[in-house]
């Protein structure tokens, strides 16, 4: 049975707790504080020019509100995503400094959630439903940021079977938005904590990332270097767009090569 407790219920115990010295968390298994464990929003992640790098910031203006995943490039790529996190429980500090009250997440949840009228029917191996190890600890008051496949190599091999077999368009101009339905989960003083449910859409779509698709060029025939390399952190999300090509075996290389 799970005991959810009220935030000011919560703050009162803490307040109690500080009396104590200790923290008195009341029942055994689920804790869950409504607002305690927040996901405010899905980052936006651009690469460092000087280092090449894709680290997200904690920054409120880098928001992303939806995303677009193209499943039919060169390989099955996956859709990554970077919820920022925050706790709002009050510190609770011991007298040599040591806080008390911090939350250490375990994993982030996500479900697919397809569109009304589809039904993904997802093979085995690749559920619609799956936890992402996300080990890391947030101090009261604190937000921090995750990196986690949202959606695997394996979901984008089989949206684009469906894509295939027409039961979803592959053009973006009919887009069709699969929701990733994303909820924190976290031990606190041996309770278990989860947040309320974070939805994130994603258009999915075929080529629609790809740049002269479906009139892809050889690759001895593309600009060098090439000028459009796509979204470098995952070109298969979000854009740019990338400017991919044929090499002489018949495969599809992105981006296209520079040399």
């Amino acid at each position: 049975m799970n005991a959810r407790v009220g935030l000011a219920e919560l703050t009162a115990a803490v307040a109690a707790a500080v009396a104590l010295g200790a923290l008195v968390v009341a029942g055994v298994g689920c804790a869950n504080a409504p607002s305690t464990l927040v996901i405010l929003q899905n980052q936006l992640v651009t690469p460092d020019m000087t280092t090449g790098t894709c680290t997200p910031t904690e920054d409120l203006d880098s928001a992303l509100l939806s995303g677009t995943f193209d499943v039919d490039l060169d390989k099955d790529y996956p859709y990554i995503l970077h919820p920022l996190l925050e706790s709002r429980l009050p510190s609770l500090q011991t007298a040599d400094g040591i806080e008390r009250n911090s939350l250490t997440l375990t994993a982030l949840h996500i479900e697919i959630q397809a569109p009304a009228g589809v039904s993904p029917d997802w093979p085995a191996g690749c559920p619609a439903t799956f936890d992402a190890p996300a080990p890391l600890v947030i101090d009261p008051q604190q937000t921090r940021v995750l990196t986690v496949n949202g959606l695997q190599p394996c979901h984008s091999q089989h949206l684009r079977q469906l894509i295939k077999d027409g039961a979803i368009p592959a053009s973006s101009a009919q887009p069709v938005y699969f929701t990733l339905a994303i909820q924190a989960i976290a031990t606190h003083a041996g309770s278990t904590l989860e947040s309320d449910v974070f939805p994130f859409p994603v258009a999915v779509c075929a080529g629609c990332l790809q740049a002269h698709f479906p009139a892809t060029p050889m690759c001895i025939d593309t600009p060098k270097p090439n000028p459009d390399p796509g979204n470098t952190c995952n070109v298969a999300q979000d854009g740019p767009q990338v400017l991919c090509c044929v090499d002489p075996a018949g495969a599809l290389v992105c981006p296209a090569p520079d040399i």
